[in-house]
């Protein structure tokens, strides 16, 4: 009924109202007040469930979004948050089950992050769903994702190993290609070639893999001169390289060679691997060149040749070799550890840097989380370049010396680890450092340790004690930029915001000069955290992001600068900064709508300004870019009454009406009118339009409700023509009471109206 679903319109609207202020309890009675007129609408359902979960009250939700499973099955939202709700009463395999549903209706709809969310979602609850896991594994290395994509292989071979152990071993290796120094695909290698179960990934530790007390003798007869730890980055790879080629004997994929038989393969590598072992050096070259000239080009073999002619102190033949090896992840690492050592004893100290920074720079990748990656590969390409461009070659040499010391030591790759912990705890938000510079440091354990107790100090709000160790690690390392932004937060916390920026300010101009751009825009971001009105370090932040053609990141920071111009209530400068923004939009992402974003800003600041035609021009602009644009197009419909242009207003409306009625979304169009004519509620041109529609679409009832108002509001205006052709649409819909609008008709035109009586 009519009235019921004015009511119900009416308890939606006020409902809604409720939600956007946050009061859950009177958006909850309200909604169902609405529900009692119309108990199955979709969207007032979801909003209610959506009110009862934010309330608190998870039962009477989980019931709401259970019903709008049923009564919307390809909707994935009500799965989802029946999943979400379960998850939280923990009945994990319900859950579970709601997160799959959800994922099936994704990837029906091809929708594929939400897909991967819901995923993960499912593995969250219950991580034995082999299935989810394989899925989300193959998105993970097509992503790139490897920290994500270690944990899955790790689940998929802790469900596999029992009725499929070579799949497990298989996935394990697989993965274990991209990294290969990754300490649990390493210990749950070792596992399941030794046939012992294989924990679940967060229980898997270097216990797990200790030998049986049986076996205890032979890791230390293997050990034994050696240590437990393979040593550098080189020996590393030397024993992989070794290993490989011991294995390709046995194995049913023999090398590929020309003008060379399988057996005289097999031959020669047996003798290079034998004469290599023994330290000879001349007969294990000459194995592995005429298996070269042979065509055997397997990058074991150019290592291995790499490292004979590095002893020999052939470095220019060596280095011919490790290029060739360099590019198989299995001696990335050692290739250009070794490379840095032929150009080391070369005199090369530029390029020997340039080799070991890269060692530590995978590495250290290894250690830092995905999304971190980025910006730590722009902090070393930064410490290069910085290095290169000062002309100092002791410094080159004496950082090249520290990284040789820290990468031959016996462990350290535990020390790595460690050094990342504190280096992360150093690290500032939104930062990350590099582990190279720290490794550089003289007394780089004093330092570190002073850094530690002064955060410690820090916490107990002990401001002195902090600062005198801050100062003792200064005096270390006067010249390492972490140590300084120490002070500053320093100074922050005891209240000295000016001492503060001032120090961040130097830090940034600091990181400028040394070309460390990623570290240097951090902290301008963090000065304009706190001083967001400082106009000049807005404007070199935009220069620097342009130079460097992040240009979707110097947008964002044109639109922060124009904010701060209007705070600072000077708005033509705030309209300047959109207009130069305006012009660098192409030049972004086409995803962020750069030009639409930044238009419908301006039109914003124009119509506070008052200033009509402008926004007028800029909503133009909008609907030309963008058709689909409701809010430009609305914009449009009420600005040019107040130029005098009304019927261009309504023009700009049938455009965004006809634009929704041509793809399809008749709906929305409806839904776009009729708030248009509750805001106003006498307009004659709305009232026909709504008719209109109502009557194309077959709704005969609201066309009616309408029409009848729409007569009404005509015959008031006086327009008595159209309200008789409104009457005879009317009649032509044969209304319950077709009498009185027979007799209003006759009463008006003097004629029988075009039905003479009501049909049956």
């Amino acid at each position: 009924m009519a009235g019921n679903r004015s009511r119900f319109e009416e308890y939606l609207q006020r409902a809604n109202d409720f939600v956007w202020s946050e009061k859950w309890p009177e958006a909850i009675a309200m909604f169902r007040r609405a529900l009692r007129e119309s108990p199955n609408d979709a969207n007032a359902l979801m909003a209610y469930a959506w009110s009862l979960f934010n309330a608190g009250e998870m039962d009477e939700a989980l019931q709401v979004y259970q019903r709008l499973a049923r009564l919307t099955p390809d909707d994935p939202g009500p799965y989802e948050r029946i999943g979400d709700i379960l998850e939280r009463k923990e009945e994990n395999e319900g859950a579970a089950q709601m997160y799959l549903r959800a994922a099936e209706i994704y990837r029906a709809q091809k929708l594929s992050k939400p897909l991967y969310e819901a995923l993960e979602a499912a593995v969250r609850v219950n991580p034995r769903l082999d299935t989810a896991w394989d899925e989300l594994l193959k998105h993970y290395q097509e992503q790139g994702n490897i920290t994500k994509a270690v944990e899955a292989a790790l689940w998929l071979s802790h469900l596999y190993q029992a009725q499929d152990p070579q799949e497990a071993i298989a996935i394990c290796r697989q993965i274990q290609r991209f990294v290969p120094n990754d300490r649990r695909l390493g210990l749950a290698m070792t596992l399941l070639q030794s046939n012992r179960p294989l924990p679940p990934p967060h229980l898997l530790t270097a216990e797990s893999a200790a030998p049986e007390p049986d076996d205890a003798w032979l890791d230390e007869e293997a050990g034994e001169g050696n240590g437990s730890d393979p040593g550098s980055p080189t020996e590393i790879a030397r024993q992989r390289a070794l290993e490989s080629l011991a294995e390709s004997l046995f194995s049913e994929e023999r090398p590929q060679a020309v003008g060379l038989s399988q057996e005289q393969v097999s031959l020669l590598i047996s003798k290079a691997v034998d004469a290599q072992t023994r330290g000879d050096l001349t007969e294990a070259v000459d194995a592995y060149r005429r298996l070269i000239r042979g065509g055997v080009t397997m990058p074991s073999i150019h290592f291995n040749l790499g490292l004979l002619f590095k002893e020999q102190m052939h470095f220019e033949q060596a280095i011919e070799q490790f290029q060739l090896s360099l590019p198989e992840a299995e001696y990335v690492l050692g290739s250009h550890f070794a490379l840095g050592e032929c150009y080391q004893a070369q005199g090369q100290f530029e390029q020997a840097l340039e080799h070991f920074l890269e060692v530590v720079k995978i590495v250290d990748l290894t250690t830092v989380k995905r999304n971190e990656a980025g910006d730590l590969i722009r902090v070393y390409e930064g410490l290069a370049q910085n290095l290169i461009n000062t002309g100092e070659p002791e410094r080159v040499q004496q950082l090249s010396n520290s990284l040789v010391d820290f990468l031959s030591q016996r462990g350290w790759e535990e020390e790595v680890m460690k050094a990342r912990e504190r280096l992360d705890s150093l690290a500032r938000s939104g930062t990350v450092l590099s582990l190279a510079e720290i490794i550089s440091l003289p007394g780089s354990e004093d330092v570190l340790r002073s850094i530690a107790m002064a955060q410690e100090y820090q916490r107990r709000k002990k401001i002195y004690a902090a600062l005198e160790e801050l100062l003792n690690a200064v005096g270390l390392a006067p010249f390492y930029l972490p140590l300084h932004h120490l002070l500053g937060t320093l100074f922050l916390e005891n209240g000295n915001i000016e001492a503060a920026l001032d120090k961040f300010r130097t830090i940034a101009n600091t990181y400028e000069i040394r070309q460390q751009t990623s570290l240097a825009l951090t902290t301008y971001q963090q000065i304009l955290s706190l001083s967001p009105l400082d106009i000049n370090i807005h404007t070199r932040v935009i220069e620097m992001l342009t130079q460097r053609g992040r240009i979707d990141e110097a947008l964002e920071q044109r639109l922060q600068l124009a904010d701060a111009y209007y705070q600072l209530a000077q708005p033509d400068r705030a309209r300047e900064a959109y207009v130069e923004a305006l012009r660098l939009a192409p030049r972004g992402s086409a995803d962020r709508r750069w030009q639409v974003r930044i238009l419908h800003r301006m039109a914003d600041l124009d119509l506070q300004r008052l200033s009509w035609p402008a926004a007028i021009k800029d909503y133009e602009q909008i609907t030309k870019i963008a058709p689909d644009d409701e809010r430009a197009h609305l914009g449009l419909l009420r600005l040019y009454p107040r130029v005098g242009k009304t019927s261009l207003g309504i023009g700009a409306l049938d455009k965004l009406i006809r634009r929704y009625l041509e793809t399809q979304r008749t709906q929305k169009a409806i839904a776009v009118l009729e708030e248009l004519v509750q805001e106003d509620p006498t307009s004659i041109p709305l009232r026909a339009r709504i008719a209109q529609i109502y009557l194309n679409t077959g709704q005969r009832d609201k066309a009616l409700e309408h029409l009848d108002v729409l007569g009404d509001l005509q015959l008031e205006a006086g327009q008595k023509q159209a309200a008789v052709k409104t009457i005879e649409a009317i009649i032509a819909l044969n209304p319950p009471n077709f009498n009185v609008y027979a007799q209003l008709y006759t009463e008006l035109t003097g004629r029988e109206p075009p039905m003479l009586r009501r049909a049956e």
